[in-house]
């Protein structure tokens, strides 16, 4: 026990006597997200402010009077949900013209009422009803929100006259819809948010924090010779395992928890949220438990994979490549899990390294898990990590892998 930890204490001591180590591994993570996800989180929300409040330039021709006082109504300073809108004046412009102008962005909107377009409505008969031609550009978001604005307007215009048209209003009401408020979850609803974004970051960050650390540990001191002078010392080689596990696990959940608190601290602003967010209000602390237990055991699988693919490499460039497909492979799992359908409750899923627990993280954030599972993934993962550290205890004591040109 005693040598495990001067292992463990000697691999610490090497990470965190080392400044740039220390700003790289476990503070740039977390301030980067933190910037990162903070500048989108505002750059979204100036973008959609900036829509909101564009002013509308709305080129019309033959607009009936109801139509447009309905629209002044609604840029009127006094409406609480004003919108800003520019009428432009009639202009003899063919409809190529009007395309061109609302493709480039110098109107938003154009509505070309036919001639006599409130009379003939006033006037009906069987003929063909007045035609209301509309062009916008939905691949801009001032025309969509134009569009989206206007459109309505024009809506109810129809809809009044369409039931004025009737004998009776009350035919034109074909059946009532009654929706019943206070279905939806939202606890539930705001945990969904979570689990579309964090199980993913989380399970990354954990393999990057440990894929930039581990194989200098191992591969590293194979590439300067140094392991033949630990190997040689009077500790067992499971010792040294143990150690090296241990402490790269202890190093890559701090590097993962700086990305951790990045993410929670940049989350309300990039959900543009207020600071109170709903989100974290939700947690109880036995869901915090659950989730950090969840991640200490998933970093010591995933150290433990690293350590033996960085024992069997001769250098830290060749452990780093060949970590690399089981991190295409990891950000596969979080992907798949993050965007897929609800979290499996299949005992056999969290059986799976990784994945299971992963899911077992979406469960969580959804309120959607079972103790069993729970208990499955803790288990599983100490089995998981056990068995790594058997292999890397034989690889240790094979001369012809430890000691490779």
């Amino acid at each position: 026990m005693d040598n495990m930890l001067t292992i463990f204490k000697k691999e610490m001591y090497r990470v965190l006597t080392d400044r740039r180590l220390i700003l790289t591994i476990f503070i740039m993570p977390g301030l980067a997200i933190f910037v990162m996800y903070s500048l989108i989180g505002t750059l979204v929300q100036n973008q959609a402010t900036a829509v909101e409040e564009h002013t509308i330039i709305l080129y019309e021709e033959n607009m009936p009077d109801a139509i447009r006082l309905y629209l002044e109504q609604l840029s009127d300073e006094s409406n609480e949900q004003r919108i800003h809108i520019e009428f432009r004046d009639q202009r003899d412009y063919d409809e190529e013209t009007l395309k061109a102008y609302v493709r480039e962005g110098d109107i938003d909107i154009v509505l070309l009422f036919e001639d006599d377009f409130h009379e003939k409505i006033l006037n009906y008969t069987d003929e063909e009803p007045p035609t209301l031609t509309v062009f916008y550009n939905y691949g801009r978001q001032q025309s969509s929100f134009s569009y989206n604005n206007i459109m309505p307007v024009i809506e109810y215009y129809r809809n009044t006259y369409l039931i004025e048209r009737l004998e009776d209003p009350a035919y034109y009401q074909v059946f009532s819809v009654q929706y019943v408020e206070g279905i939806v979850d939202e606890r539930v609803l705001s945990g969904q948010m979570m689990a579309m974004m964090l199980p993913m970051l989380i399970v990354i960050f954990l393999f990057a924090g440990a894929m930039s650390i581990g194989p200098d540990s191992i591969a590293g001191e194979k590439e300067r010779g140094t392991i033949a002078t630990l190997l040689v010392t009077p500790i067992k080689r499971r010792e040294i395992a143990f150690g090296k596990v241990l402490s790269l696990g202890m190093l890559s959940f701090i590097s993962a928890l700086s990305s951790f608190v990045g993410i929670a601290l940049s989350l309300p602003r990039l959900m543009q949220m207020d600071d109170s967010g709903v989100s974290y209000a939700i947690y109880t602390m036995t869901d915090y438990v659950v989730i950090f237990s969840i991640l200490i055991a998933t970093v010591l699988v995933i150290v433990g994979l690293i350590s033996v693919i960085s024992a069997f490499a001769k250098t830290i460039k060749e452990a780093q490549m060949f970590i690399m497909p089981f991190y295409f492979i990891t950000l596969i799992i979080g992907i798949v899990t993050s965007f897929g359908a609800e979290p499996s409750q299949s005992m056999w899923v969290h059986f799976m390294p990784i994945y299971g627990a992963v899911n077992l993280l979406s469960g969580v954030f959804t309120f959607q898990w079972l103790m069993i599972n729970y208990v499955i993934v803790l288990v599983s993962s100490v089995v998981y990590t056990m068995m790594f550290i058997y292999a890397l205890t034989l690889m240790f004591n094979d001369e012809k892998i430890m000691f490779q040109k």
